[in-house]
């Protein structure tokens, strides 16, 4: 997954993507509302922009190619962070968010109390939960030992059924 663990918000990725969400939607609501669909429409297009940036010159096929290869991979990371954190609400009815500001990048932690959910935003969040799981999945294969895998297979799980049990 990157970094350092099992979940997204453990990941080098899934703390970008957050970020992304943090600077182009929550801050901008002062941190009270976190709109789903609003988050997954800025990450995808965060991931096509990075995608584009990385292949800029390349000729439009071959572009193309490459937004069909690697967009794919980033939506499905994007969906799971996006999931985790609607399960931390469901669960604890806020989500937590630490910020980091000023010079010294002080930690200030904002309390997320509201979720704007629909049913459409949950279908896509529970494919991608669901498709996961699948053994074939580039994401499940790409963990190294069996442990870490089962680790995570169970924290992808938990997540799935947190979100299940509130459509």
């Amino acid at each position: 997954m990157g970094a350092w663990g099992i979940t997204m918000r453990q990941s080098d990725y899934g703390l970008d993507l957050l970020e992304i969400v943090v600077e182009t939607q929550l801050k901008k609501e002062n941190f009270s509302t976190f709109t789903v669909a609003e988050a997954m429409d800025v990450l995808r297009q965060d991931i096509l922009k990075d995608i584009k940036r990385t292949n800029r010159g390349c000729p439009p096929e071959e572009l193309d190619y490459y937004i069909n290869a690697n967009f794919p991979q980033g939506f499905t990371q994007a969906a799971l962070l996006i999931a985790e954190c609607l399960a931390d609400y469901y669960r604890t009815g806020e989500l937590i968010v630490t910020e980091y500001v000023g010079e010294k990048y002080d930690p200030v932690d904002h309390h997320i109390r509201a979720f704007v959910v629909t049913p459409a935003d949950l279908k896509v969040l529970l494919d991608e939960l669901e498709s996961v799981q699948n053994p074939e999945h580039e994401l499940y294969q790409s963990w190294f030992g069996e442990d870490t895998r089962q680790k995570w297979l169970a924290h992808i799980r938990a997540v799935y059924q947190t979100l299940k049990d509130h459509t």
